[in-house]
């Protein structure tokens, strides 16, 4: 297929880069519930600068980017940035490699994600960070006369222990996650994050 240049945000938005986003335009979803649930008074935990934000919904991120002058990525731009026209299984190659990616969490609290940056063995070919492994990131919208969907690509840390109802993870570049979406307020998870693109002049 024939894709028109873009350019690709090197790593995830990070909570650092959503509050300078928060103070600047002064953005409140109309519907704020689980909107940044895990920050406090209007910020992130400390030591959480460089970790990917999460708690977003496809709306919050769609606001983010153009206030940023970017948008989200469709999913096949995301799809070559990870990938490239080798057809690899991941970003990095095409052997599993446990240090390409931060560790899965199987525990009944969900943990934090890691910084963006701290993987820099899994970056793609054209050197994008955490396309895999660390947050699930929005990309497309997908709608039919019953319902609307987003494609998640990238799969996250989160992998809890007995519990065949949750979203399974996929690493792998050819797979992705349909999630249907409800309302912003139940579509922002602590697993889910976002990255951006800007069109090439």
């Amino acid at each position: 297929m024939h894709m028109n240049s873009f350019y690709l945000d090197r790593t995830p938005v990070t909570n650092a880069e959503f509050k300078k986003f928060l103070d600047a335009a002064q953005y409140r979803p109309a519907d704020n519930h689980n909107f940044l649930r895990h920050w406090s008074n209007g910020t992130y935990p400390t030591g959480a600068a460089n970790e990917p934000v999460t708690w977003v919904s496809i709306e919050d991120a769609r606001a983010y980017a153009a206030w940023a002058g970017k948008r989200l990525p469709h999913d096949w731009e995301w799809q070559y940035a990870a990938q490239g026209a080798d057809g690899r299984l991941y970003p990095w190659g095409n052997q599993w490699d446990d240090a390409a990616l931060p560790p899965p969490d199987h525990g009944r609290t969900m943990r934090a994600p890691t910084d963006v940056d701290a993987f820099p063995r899994g970056a793609s070919v054209f050197g994008a960070l955490d396309m895999a492994g660390n947050i699930s990131q929005w990309t497309d919208e997908f709608r039919d006369e019953h319902t609307r969907a987003a494609v998640l690509r990238g799969g996250a840390f989160y992998q809890p222990r007995g519990s065949i109802w949750y979203f399974p993870q996929t690493y792998r570049l050819d797979e992705h996650q349909k999630f249907l979406l409800m309302s912003p307020g139940h579509d922002r998870a602590g697993a889910i994050g976002f990255r951006c693109v800007v069109d090439a002049p």
